[in-house]
C-alpha cells in the first residue's frame, strides 16, 4: 500500500466515525488501530520541529472550529454545527503519508458551509498549478487571489512541503502571493528608479517531485495564536478556520493528485 493510499484510508476511518456526541480522544484510538491494521505507524506522534518546545504527543492532530493547525486531541465531544480539522501523517513501509480536511458535524450553518466550499476550491485552485517547470509560488498566488475573491484569507505561517522518506523535506510551499522585492537602482548620480523583481531563489518544481498542499482559510486572521500546550494554532478572533490537504506528484504531462480521502470538488 502507498502512502497517500494509506493515509486516505486512515482518513476515511476517522470520518465515518465523527459524530455528534463522539470524543476525539476515541478518534485518535480509530485512527491507531486502522494504522496497525495498515501496518503503518503515526508520523505525527514524537515529531519535534525545531520551533517546538515538546515532541508532538498524538497520533493525530484533531480539534474543532477555531482551529488553524496542529491541534492535539483533547477530551472533548462533538457538538452539533462543529467544524472538526483532521490533520494525520503515516509512515509505512520507510515513507510518509501526510493530508488531512475539515469536516462538518451534524447540521452546520450557512456561513460554515460556505467557508468548507471555498477552502475545498482555494486547494484545487493551487493543485491546477501544478507542473513541471513553474515556481511554488505560483501555487500560493492562485490560492491566495482566489480566497481573497470569495472573502477570506490564507493563513501565512504554516507552509505545504515536500514529502518522503520524513514528512517535511525539500521544498516549502507557500500557500500565498510572495510580494515581489524592491531593487533600487542609480540611473545618474543621485537619481534611482526602482524595479520589482519575484525574489531570488524560488524553488522550482520538477518531475517527480511530491508535495503536500494544504491552505488554511480563516476569515481575518493570516497569523493566528499559540496554546500553552506549544502545538494547537487557533484563529485569534476565535472565529472558524478550514483547511484541506492533498499529496501531489509531480508528472511530466503535469501532476497526478495521490490521496483520495477528499470524496469531490464543489
Amino acid at each position: 500500500m502507498s502512502p497517500a493510499d494509506c493515509v486516505s484510508e486512515v482518513l476515511r476511518s476517522v470520518v465515518e466515525k465523527a459524530a455528534v456526541g463522539v470524543n476525539l480522544l476515541d478518534l485518535e484510538k480509530r485512527a491507531e488501530t486502522t494504522m496497525q491494521l495498515l501496518g503503518a505507524v503515526s508520523a505525527d506522534k514524537g515529531y519535534k520541529p525545531e520551533w517546538a518546545p515538546v515532541p508532538f504527543p498524538s497520533s493525530l492532530c484533531l480539534g474543532v472550529n477555531d482551529i488553524i493547525s496542529h491541534p492535539i486531541p483533547r477530551d472533548y465531544q462533538l457538538k452539533d454545527g462543529d467544524l472538526l480539522h483532521i490533520d494525520c501523517g503515516v509512515i509505512i513501509d520507510g515513507w510518509c503519508g501526510d493530508a488531512g480536511l475539515t469536516i462538518p458535524i451534524g447540521t452546520v450553518s450557512n456561513q460554515d458551509e460556505r467557508l468548507l466550499r471555498y477552502a475545498k476550491r482555494a486547494l484545487y485552485e493551487g493543485i491546477r498549478q501544478v507542473k513541471p517547470g513553474i515556481k511554488v509560488t505560483e501555487i500560493g498566488r492562485a490560492i491566495e487571489r482566489y480566497a481573497g475573491r470569495m472573502g477570506y484569507v490564507v493563513n501565512k505561517v504554516f507552509y505545504g512541503h515536500g514529502i518522503g522518506k520524513t514528512m517535511h523535506e525539500g521544498l516549502q510551499i507557500p500557500h500565498f502571493d510572495v510580494p515581489p522585492q524592491e531593487k533600487k537602482i542609480e540611473v545618474k548620480p543621485g537619481k534611482y528608479r526602482y524595479e520589482y523583481h519575484e525574489p531570488e531563489n524560488i524553488p522550482t518544481l520538477v518531475e517527480g517531485d511530491v508535495i503536500c498542499i494544504e491552505p488554511m482559510l480563516t476569515y481575518k486572521d493570516p497569523i493566528g495564536m499559540r496554546d500553552n500546550d506549544g502545538w494547537t494554532v487557533r484563529t485569534r478572533d476565535g472565529r472558524k478556520s478550514c483547511f484541506f490537504e492533498h499529496m501531489v506528484r509531480v508528472t511530466n504531462l503535469g501532476h497526478e493528485v495521490l490521496t483520495t480521502h477528499i470524496k469531490e470538488v464543489i
